[in-house]
């Protein structure tokens, strides 16, 4: 009762102090406020009654109105955020993404990161079941049962933590569980007794109720991170700065009866009331130190958070111990407390250890009376101990343990305190040293050989074995302590300390050396040793095995051997002696050998049999039938099978040989393979002369014909006796000289064989290739006696090379010589030259705009046109000229022996002339221009490739100054080349670098002076080339296909545009965008410009394509369907750069189009110029006449302005008006002003 009168005292002054005054906060704790104004909640937007949302998403419960309470005490923001589900919060946590959880239970798993105030509210952990099914009323009975858990709720982390065998099935929420309990999906829930009571009243389950409790509690209480344990501390102060009242309020109101009231305030009210109504007596009288006792709470709160977190460290050590901590009695050694791994290690449950006489019952029967008498001594004795032991599991396994004691004073009562280690396997390895060490005294004792134990340091002995004694003649105790040197055993004096020397760097394998017995009898031992440790001490083990009867033994062995293997291995036919019993191999000898291919080792005790040596078994029996009938066999031919698989003939003799008391005999064999070979072939060689395809003829050293065969007949239409006494003269063509003749007959006098192709005469008359092979035949003495002649009609094959020939070096659409051909020709004249001077040229021809013929008719009109092109090329050239064609589009001519340089250009505008009249492609005529570049050597290169490129570098400026005209090469292409190369590169990478942007030039109405729209023109600043000019790499874009990308980049980034300028300023009109030809031919490009419409929210009317003239008068009937669709999309259409495209007015009469832009080439010379003036009268009209609206680009001068006006044109663009401004520019100086008047004073017009 003192206890319980001091702690209702202190209560009430903190009561008091609470309403009396602010609550105590630290500096730290104020400046730590002061940091974090805001504060994230980690909250379980469906745990009621704790913490959920309604139905208007409000942030509801018990927990809330905790956090109620904080906001207004602390004055900062609390912001809940909701993941998706409670292991998410958990995990959010982990990652510093929370700074605080409202409702969370201390865990030992959650401690590890998070530190956690004093619960708040307690109550306990019960178990759920449903009417008819199983009735678990404790925690022993879910065994066997599938139990369902919220997910990382606090049951669930408790269970698989202290019962893991336990079958849990985790849920993502309280409501789902006991859905899933009242549906049999499980037998039962464990779970927070407010939460399921709660639960079951809003889902209104029929047949659930609480059928037991679990040994745990749920503690609730608030988490920060244990980085923050300054806030855990804040916290707690503020829960203990709560009055009573604001506690009932709060917790009455969200769990009324459904909780344990007997919590620690409904305590302090019962047990407190009347002592608060005793203390209201004695405030007047503490007011003076309520603040002391105030900070003195304080300091006590923050030391019990220091002490639980300690508690909490140790208690974690303890159960991450791989041994078991207990706590047990000193009275009856009852334990008290033992720590979770003692489940794991032997297997009883928790439970099981806290019985009275536990640990006597596992204690090994045969250890019992030790274990127990020891422990007596030591504990009557007041001392710690450790005592190993063994240990029954509940398995019935034995282990063995060593427990460490301490006695200590727990309160009053005296305890002890152990630490219980399995040491099983190190007692395994005790026992498994000992049987070891054991087994080793007897072998070394026991062996035959010499052992012997020395240390290494200076090779003194230190144990000998019984074999030392007996074959050295000395005793142990006569040499322990002593070196072998001193005991005179090494037989060459001098060895011993350099042998020592050795084993200290390693070991040593049978080593063959001299020794000396005590007797100073000399034998020869084989001696090995290797380094070991000894305890502490670096030791050796030698072993040394007397090896002089087997020295002896081999010696007299290897003489008899001698004379055996002189007289067995002379014959130089095979020999093999073998043993009749069972026909295994005794010896073979080096002919054996050498027929066979089995060696000695690989022979000797295998029979024929095992060595695969017989092919035809039928004969084997033949000869041992041979052998039992006459005792004898001689000169027997069969055939034997190499060891590398190859099949020999051999003759075989062989005879009975009786060696000491066993049958054996020796057999002869002889390799006759190449004997009876040769005799085949001479066989095969007369058929093959007579059968063979290809003519044989035999002469004598005077050439004279003796022998041909039947294909010499069948190819030259001589019979034999027609040829023979002739020489091969007879069928000499006349095309080869006598030279030819000597140097073959030279050749073959020489080398003895010559081979070539070779022209001859049949017997009518014609003449025929041959492939022909003449060698000469030497005797013996290597004399020629013979030439033997073999040649072949090589007709057919000569026709298919020229054939394949002609394939490989000529195009085979026009027949023109390809790319091989034409190097292989100008390599030949460019050698000419170096040898004889002179001069030619190399002419590149690419034709203008073929592709878009092959686009619009197809690949077949176009292989037509090239091969009309073709034949036109080569009627204009001499027959010195080639004219070959690369591939597409692209001619090569090459043009060798020039006078001068002139006649190269000269040519070239043949050829180019030749373009002026039309060319007839099937049903189809066409005009058609070209471009060639030209090359001169040696001027502009001495070799192939440099020839060509500067030609291809001439032709592509040919085209870059308009197309159908001639350039010849200069050194600047060469840098233009490069600089080309580099352009393309650096292009492809120029939109994902952000290097292109768009420039707008305005457009504006020559009635009014009003503007009317803008021109979206795009621009290249590179970071190295600086500003790349439009004509620079738009042609570059269009040729190596990038001009798509580009293109959509322009219109995208134009109608952004227009989109941010409707957000802020007036409409400005239409905004025109260049489309390209490619783009045109893309078939979702109707749907692209349909796409950024709606995407930048702009009507169809403000969008203004322009289309160059040559495209559509070029693409005619599919540019006529897409602008139809395009205009049906309710976009303007322009036709661009009119009266540049030879455009047909029938055509033009079609098309859909809403303005004619006059191209500036036009303008540029007004007014003065009568021809532009003609033009662009004309333009003006036909356009007013067509109900277009007619602008002109390029404006420069007021001159040109009147003039246009005049003549009645609507819009101008150019210089006049602005320069091509930036966005931003262009909208302060064009969109904020109203355009009136233009002069050709520079400083009035916009610049940039």
């Amino acid at each position: 009762m003192p206890r319980l009168a001091s702690v209702l005292f202190l209560l009430s002054l903190m009561i008091w102090t609470a309403t009396a005054d602010a609550l105590t906060l630290t500096d730290e704790e104020r400046s730590w406020l002061a940091a974090h104004p805001d504060l994230r909640l980690g909250v379980d937007a469906s745990w009621p009654p704790f913490e959920f949302r309604d139905d208007q998403a409000r942030y509801q419960g018990l927990a809330a109105d905790y956090i109620d309470v904080i906001r207004q005490r602390l004055a900062i923001k609390l912001t809940p955020i909701e993941p998706v589900s409670w292991t998410v919060v958990l995990e959010q946590v982990k990652a510093g993404k929370i700074d605080l959880l409202p409702g969370i239970m201390s865990t030992p798993e959650r401690q590890t990161y998070l530190s956690f105030t004093r619960p708040y509210l307690d109550f306990p952990i019960v178990i759920l079941a449903h009417v008819g099914g199983a009735q678990p009323r404790k925690l022993e009975d879910l065994y066997g049962l599938k139990i369902a858990v919220v997910e990382n709720y606090a049951p669930h982390e408790l269970l698989r933590t202290h019962h893991p065998d336990l079958n849990l099935v985790a849920m993502p929420n309280v409501s789902s569980a006991l859905q899933a309990l009242a549906t049999d999906e499980v037998d039962a829930v464990v779970g927070d007794l407010a939460s399921s009571v709660w639960s079951l009243r809003q889902l209104k389950l029929d047949g659930l109720y609480v059928s037991g409790e679990t040994p745990y509690r749920y503690q609730l209480a608030m988490g920060v991170p244990r980085d923050n344990k300054v806030l855990a501390g804040i916290l707690d102060k503020v829960l203990a700065d709560m009055t009573p009242e604001e506690i009932s309020s709060i917790q009455e109101h969200w769990v009324g009866n459904v909780l344990d009231h007997r919590t620690f305030w409904s305590d302090l009210l019962i047990y407190g009331l009347p002592g608060l109504l005793l203390l209201v007596i004695i405030l007047a009288v503490v007011i003076r130190i309520n603040r002391r006792l105030s900070s003195e709470i304080a300091r006590r709160i923050d030391l019990e958070q220091e002490l639980r977190s300690s508690e909490y460290h140790y208690r974690g050590l303890v159960e991450s111990l791989s041994a078991i901590a207990w706590e047990a009695r000193m009275s009856d050694f009852t334990y008290s407390y033992v720590s979770p791994h003692a489940e794991d290690l032997l297997g009883y449950p928790l439970s099981h250890w806290l019985i009275p006489g536990f640990w006597r019952n596992i204690i090994h029967p045969a250890d019992l009376t030790r274990a127990q008498s020891f422990c007596d001594h030591e504990v009557l004795a007041g001392r710690d101990h450790s005592l190993d032991y063994r240990v029954i599991t509940a398995d019935g396994r034995c282990l063995w343990v060593r427990d460490i004691v301490s006695l200590i004073e727990h309160g009053h009562e005296p305890v002890m305190r152990g630490l219980m280690i399995d040491i099983s396997e190190t007692k395994r390895t005790e026992e498994a040293l000992r049987l070891s060490e054991q087994k080793f005294a007897s072998v070394f004792q026991q062996c035959p050989d010499i052992l012997v134990i020395a240390r290494l340091s200076d090779g003194c002995l230190l144990e000998v074995n019984e074999a030392f004694e007996e074959q050295i003649g000395l005793k142990a105790e006569e040499v322990i302590g002593q070196t072998a040197t001193e005991l005179n055993i090494w037989g060459i004096p001098g060895v011993g300390p350099g042998l020592l020397q050795r084993l200290q760097a390693g070991s040593i394998r049978n080593l063959e050396m001299p020794f000396r017995r005590n007797n100073g009898q000399v034998f020869t031992g084989l001696i090995s040793a290797e380094p070991f440790d000894l305890d502490t001490t670096p030791a050796l083990v030698v072993v040394v095995r007397d090896i002089t009867q087997l020295k002896e033994t081999q010696q007299q062995l290897q003489t008899s051997e001698e004379k055996f293997a002189k007289a067995f291995h002379a014959s130089p036919d095979g020999l093999l002696l073998s043993r009749q019993s069972d026909g295994l191999l005794l010896e073979v000898n080096e002919g054996f050998s050498r027929i066979t291919g089995f060696n000695s080792a690989m022979s000797v005790d295998r029979s024929a049999l095992d060595l695969g040596i017989w092919v035809n078994l039928n004969e084997r029996k033949q000869m041992l039938d041979l052998l039992h009938r006459d005792g004898f066999v001689r000169d027997f031919s069969c055939h034997i099978r190499r060891s590398d698989g190859q099949i020999r003939l051999c003759e075989v003799s062989a005879r009975p040989l009786p060696i000491g008391e066993e049958d054996c005999m020796l057999t002869i064999a002889r390799d006759i393979t190449e004997r009876h070979l040769m005799q085949e072939k001479l066989q095969q060689a007369a058929t093959v002369f007579e059968s063979t395809a290809e003519g044989v003829l035999i002469t004598d050293t005077q050439q004279h014909i003796s022998a041909v065969n039947r294909a010499f007949t069948e190819i030259t239409g001589y019979t034999e006796s027609e040829a023979l006494g002739h020489t091969p003269r007879l069928l000499a063509s006349g095309l080869h000289d006598s030279a030819f003749y000597a140097a073959m007959w030279h050749q073959l006098t020489d080398e003895g064989h010559w081979q070539g192709e070779i022209s001859n005469r049949r017997k009518n008359g014609e003449l025929y290739p041959s492939w022909l092979t003449i060698s000469a035949v030497r005797n013996r003495d290597k004399f020629i006696t013979h030439f033997v002649a073999v040649f072949a009609d090589i007709s057919s094959l000569k026709h298919a090379q020229a054939k394949l020939d002609y394939q490989a070096h000529h195009d085979p659409l026009t027949g023109l010589p390809n790319r091989t051909l034409f190097e292989s020709r100008l390599l030949m004249a460019l050698n000419s030259q170096q040898e004889n001077g002179g001069q030619g040229a190399v002419l590149f021809l690419d034709l203008d705009r073929f592709k878009h013929i092959n686009d619009s008719l197809g690949h077949p009109v176009g292989d037509l046109l090239l091969k009309g092109i073709a034949v036109r090329l080569k009627e204009q050239l001499r027959d010195i000229d080639t004219v070959a064609r690369l591939g597409g589009d692209e001619f090569i001519i090459l043009l060798p022996g020039l006078q001068q340089a002139s006649d190269a250009d000269n040519i070239a505008l043949k050829l180019l002339n030749c373009f002026g009249a039309p060319f007839q492609a099937g049903e189809h005529e066409f005009f058609i221009s070209a471009s060639i570049g030209t090359s001169l050597y040696p001027r502009d290169g001495c070799d192939v490739a440099t020839l060509v490129k500067n030609a291809d570098a001439a032709m592509y400026r040919s085209k870059a100054k308009g197309r159908n005209r001639v350039e010849s090469y200069t050194r600047d292409l060469t840098a233009q080349a490069i600089e080309r190369v580099a352009l393309e590169h650096e292009l492809r990478r120029a939109i994902e670098r952000d290097e292109l942007f768009l420039y707008y030039q305005p457009k504006i109405s020559l009635d009014d002076h009003r503007l009317v729209g803008a021109e979206a023109l795009i621009r290249w600043r590179h970071p190295t080339f600086g500003e790349v000019p439009p004509e620079h790499f738009i042609p570059l874009a269009e040729e190596n296909g990038m001009i798509l990308q580009i293109g959509d980049w322009v219109l995208e980034t134009a109608c952004r545009q227009m989109f941010e300028w409707g957000q802020i300023y007036d409409s400005l009109g239409p905004l025109s965008v260049n489309l390209a030809g490619a783009q045109l031919r893309q078939p979702n490009l109707l749907g692209r410009i349909e796409q950024l419409l709606k995407e930048n929210r702009l009507r169809p009317d403000l969008l203004q394509l322009e289309i160059t003239e040559n495209f559509i008068m070029s693409q005619a009937e599919e540019a006529l369907a897409v602008l139809h669709q395009l205009k049906h999309l309710g976009v303007q259409l322009a036709i661009d750069d009119f009266g540049t495209g030879y455009s047909s007015l029938s055509y033009l009469k079609r098309l859909p189009l809403d303005i004619l832009k006059i191209d500036q080439s036009f303008v540029r010379g007004l007014p003065d110029d009568p021809h532009d003036a003609a033009i662009v009268r004309a333009i003006i009209a036909l356009g007013r006449s067509m109900q277009f609206t007619v602008i002109a680009e390029g404006v420069e001068t007021r001159a040109q302005q009147q003039f246009l006006a005049a003549e009645g044109c609507e819009q101008i663009q150019g210089y006049i008006v602005s320069l091509p401004l930036p966005p931003e520019e262009f909208a302060a100086t064009f969109l904020r002003v109203t355009v009136s008047d233009y002069s050709d004073s520079t400083a009035e017009k916009p610049s940039l």
